[in-house]
């Protein structure tokens, strides 16, 4: 981590394989989306969403995406919503104050989830209508969110993976891996995002996108990095820097170890003999220094 000398095969690791698989996914974009919008259609009478399944261009730099999206609309939040948001806030944050010692990390994310759910709260019951976002509006901005995700990720996990010493097909191999898990999960978050909001109005809309937006997708790139660093890479610096430390043995191996007799048994001091002789020692010193009894 001091520092990289760039050699060809650095060079290869950190701009080639990430050239790659973001090439690829620009090639591959227009059949991604449209695997999205049939699996919107496929889920959208089934899960009761109302409208249809529309599609708005959006241009990236030299390139236009069409992303696919419901035309469901949400409400805004009723007092019976409110009341319920108010509950389940208290609530969470009331039992996570009763979280201790292994649970405490989940009482701390239960305390940061109500107070992201205590804004939203506090804002939609002094604001008026209409939102800023519609359901519409914020299911395509999350995915307009993921395609560019998609592009770049594979240059992230380049300066972040592929400096260590790792074999080439497992540089290329987790790149594909995130991206290819995004692509998936990205569609299943925007429906899963959509059908919460339409149902439990515009309330949950900040709570959704704080933690369980970008965050999300943040979190998928560590816990698969964190799964990549712990591959083997079988090369010259594999075996000193990450091999688990080994701890030698307290007996030299090859050696057979001697059998317990009886006088050596009676050789290892008891531990109440020792405490005795510390007492009797103490009692000698006292009375070497006139502290004790001189009738």
């Amino acid at each position: 981590m001091i520092g990289l000398e760039l050699t060809w095969g650095l060079a290869v690791d950190l701009f080639a394989i990430p050239l790659i698989l973001s090439v690829s996914v620009w090639i591959l974009l227009d059949p991604i989306v449209d695997a999205w919008a049939m699996f919107f259609a496929a889920v959208q009478h089934p899960l009761g969403m109302p409208g249809t399944v529309n599609r708005s261009v959006y241009e990236l730099g030299p390139f236009a995406v069409a992303i696919p999206y419901f035309s469901s609309a949400a409400h805004w939040p009723e007092a019976i919503d409110l009341q319920s948001g108010w509950l389940v806030t208290v609530s969470t944050f009331a039992i996570s104050l009763f979280m201790r010692g292994r649970l405490l990390p989940l009482a701390y994310f239960l305390r940061f989830l109500s107070f992201i759910q205590l804004t939203a709260q506090l804002w939609f019951t002094f604001a008026s209508p209409p939102f800023s976002y519609g359901l519409p509006t914020y299911m395509a901005g999350l995915l307009v969110f993921g395609v560019v995700v998609l592009a770049l990720i594979p240059f992230l996990a380049a300066f972040t993976f592929n400096i260590f010493d790792f074999r080439l097909w497992q540089k290329f191999l987790l790149g594909a891996l995130i991206v290819g898990h995004l692509v998936v999960l990205l569609p299943l978050q925007a429906v899963v995002h959509a059908w919460i909001i339409h149902r439990a109005s515009l309330l949950s809309m900040p709570l959704l996108f704080l933690l369980f937006g970008v965050l999300l997708i943040l979190f998928v790139y560590v816990a698969l990095y964190g799964w990549g660093m712990s591959w083997r890479s079988d090369g010259p610096l594999d075996a000193i820097d990450r091999r688990p430390p080994v701890t030698p043995p307290r007996y030299p191996e090859g050696r057979a170890r001697p059998t317990p007799t009886p006088s050596s048994t009676r050789a290892i001091p008891d531990p109440g003999l020792r405490m005795s002789r510390a007492f009797a020692f103490q009692g000698l010193l006292f009375r070497r220094l006139g502290f004790g009894d001189r009738s």
